[in-house]
């Protein structure tokens, strides 16, 4: 079952790239674009622009680009189908998927996000019933209130609660294997997931329940006192943060606080700290981190004194490295051996938490002190060691003042000259997303396909070419590209970009997408450089098609000679 291509292609036509971002960044018209700060990195100058009439936006300052599909993906973090979702109920599209051959409207995602909601509702309810969870909770110093606030539950130890309480048909049962909320052994019986566990919601950005996690109230060993929901279509771990729903709403001088559990979330909020989050059964993640910054300019990692919290505080640093643009800070908070964030702030108060969080490490500091624990620096094996350890490490951050600055730290602990090194060993690498800065340094037939994405009426007016037999790479994008505006000739290059999304083709055209006559309003003679570029492929054609022609010279039939003679007298008009 997929979504089909010209339920896309419509969706597209309908949508106001527009009105989307503005949704999520303030917008300000300048010309006939319009231009905001952009979300996807930190500056200080607008470069961020969306085009109303391309249905595109583009970064001058980072690269990002992208359609409003792709916007909702990359800074909403919603996977493509949900994409599709959001902005077909913006617009007030029926969903159509393709069952078979015939499309059928159907509301799969829809009915998900509602067993979820139920599936909530009903350990809320059994919560209430469950003096042994009430108790745990109170034990671990959870009001009302909070439980209330994180929608906490219950689940009963019974093997079949769900199904009783939903309506036990193989719609439903599909329904609730696909959220994880039930299993199926190999007997073919179904069983409840969740059994015996305090119960933890986990809600989407929007607020919508995706996913569960239990803690266990039985003493059997056998369990894992920590059971997430499995990954689904719904959820995945490596991109969602228990609390965020609720910390996203929180202006916070102080960024964002990543901790490791969800009571460690709970026991803040109690406490009045309301910027905290959590991950899922897994460590941080550069998705994590990523959707952190697009909202927040620090984050400070809070995770607990054992040895497996300084591990996972050296992991999250490695990740963030390469985050570290202008602008965005880490910081450390290193708790006593043995304390987690629950513990201390119910020990010592949120006055002196909150100081804690004031005196964090950053994250110079804390790789420069973990190395230093490493190797003696009193030798100069150990310093050698040292700039081993360090420099890939620094070399990770985005070149800037930051990484300059600590390649000068790691010189004045070890005596090692690295700056000298670093400049002379500097390699540019041009990102993936970065144009260029002509059109003449690209081919004709790239020319070509970035004249038809900025003005795809051309493709009407096309001087009929015989291109199809030219070796040239993309040259059935060309005529694909070519033969699609023709019949669409009032597409926007959003729509374009979405139409060959998860074809061999997406590639190509997102990386031509980003050539710079799409994005400035200078006057350029659209119609006259498309007919050059068509020209030159043209020649380049004759002049293959003659080669291969004349190296079967004898044995070529009439049509095929009279074909070479036509050729000789183009080149020759050419030439002249």
């Amino acid at each position: 079952m997929r979504i089909p291509r010209s339920f896309i292609d419509d969706l597209m036509t309908r949508v106001d790239i527009v009105d989307l971002i503005d949704s999520y960044v303030s917008l300000r018209k300048t010309g006939q674009n319009y231009k905001a700060l952009c979300p996807f990195h930190h500056e200080k100058t607008p470069s961020f622009t969306v085009s109303p009439d391309k249905q595109f936006y583009y970064c001058f300052g980072c690269g990002a680009h992208g359609t409003a599909i792709g916007f909702l993906i990359e800074y909403a973090q919603l996977n493509f189908v949900e994409a599709i979702h959001d902005l077909a109920s913006r617009v007030g599209m029926d969903m159509v998927y393709e069952q078979g051959t015939a499309p059928v409207s159907i509301t799969a995602f829809d009915n998900l996000y509602q067993i979820m909601t139920e599936a909530a509702k009903y350990y809320r309810e059994q919560l209430r019933h469950s003096p042994t969870a009430i108790n745990y909770l109170k034990k671990r110093g959870i009001t009302g209130e909070i439980a209330r606030y994180f929608g906490i539950g219950y689940a009963p130890p019974a093997w079949d609660n769900l199904l009783k309480t939903f309506d036990n048909n193989a719609d439903i049962r599909n329904q609730l294997l696909k959220t994880g909320l039930i299993k199926q052994n190999k007997n073919g019986h179904y069983y409840d997931h969740f059994r015996d566990r305090v119960m933890f919601p986990i809600f989407d950005r929007r607020e919508r329940v995706i996913a569960f996690g239990g803690r266990k109230l039985s003493k059997n060993e056998h369990e894992p006192k920590y059971l997430n929901s499995p990954e689904t279509a719904l959820f995945q771990k490596s991109r969602e943060l228990y609390g965020w729903s609720f910390a996203r709403k929180i202006k916070s001088t102080q960024g964002i606080i990543v901790v490791e559990g969800y009571m460690d979330v709970m026991a803040l909020a109690q406490y009045g700290i309301h910027n905290a989050v959590a991950t899922l059964g897994t460590a941080t993640t550069y998705e994590h981190l990523n959707l952190l910054f697009r909202n927040v300019s620090e984050i400070i990692f809070c995770f607990d004194g054992d040895n497996a919290g300084q591990k996972a505080a050296w992991k999250a640093l490695k990740i963030v490295l390469p985050l570290l643009q202008a602008g965005r800070q880490v910081h450390f908070v290193l708790l006593p051996d043995g304390k987690d964030p629950d513990d201390l702030i119910r020990f010592e108060g949120t006055q002196n938490f909150n100081q804690r969080l004031k005196q964090a490490i950053p994250l110079s500091t804390f790789l420069f002190n973990t190395l230093e624990q490493q190797v003696d620096t009193s030798s100069i094996d150990g310093r050698a060691c040292l700039v081993d350890l360090a420099k890939p490490l620094i070399m990770q951050l985005p070149a800037g003042p930051y990484r300059e600055l600590m390649l000068q730290k790691l010189s004045e602990l070890t005596g090692v000259n690295l700056m000298t090194r670093a400049k002379n060993n500097a390699v540019v690498k041009k990102p993936f997303q970065q144009r260029k800065t002509s059109m003449r340094d690209i081919s004709a037939l790239d020319q070509a396909i970035v004249f038809l994405l900025h003005k795809p009426a051309l493709s009407v007016d096309y001087p009929q070419k015989d291109l199809a037999f030219l070796k040239q790479q993309d040259i059935k994008l060309l005529l694909n590209l070519i033969e699609f505006t023709k019949n669409n000739p009032k597409l926007t290059l959003g729509a374009i970009c979405e139409h060959w999304r998860g074809t061999e083709y997406e590639q190509t055209i997102n990386q031509l997408a980003m050539q710079e006559p799409l994005f400035t309003e200078n006057d350029i003679n659209i119609d006259e450089e498309f007919r050059g570029a068509i020209k030159q492929l043209y020649k380049a054609y004759v002049t293959q098609r003659q080669a291969q022609l004349q190296d079967k010279i004898m044995d070529l039939s009439v049509e095929e000679r009279q074909e070479l003679n036509s050729l000789f007298q183009f080149m020759s008009q050419k030439s002249h």
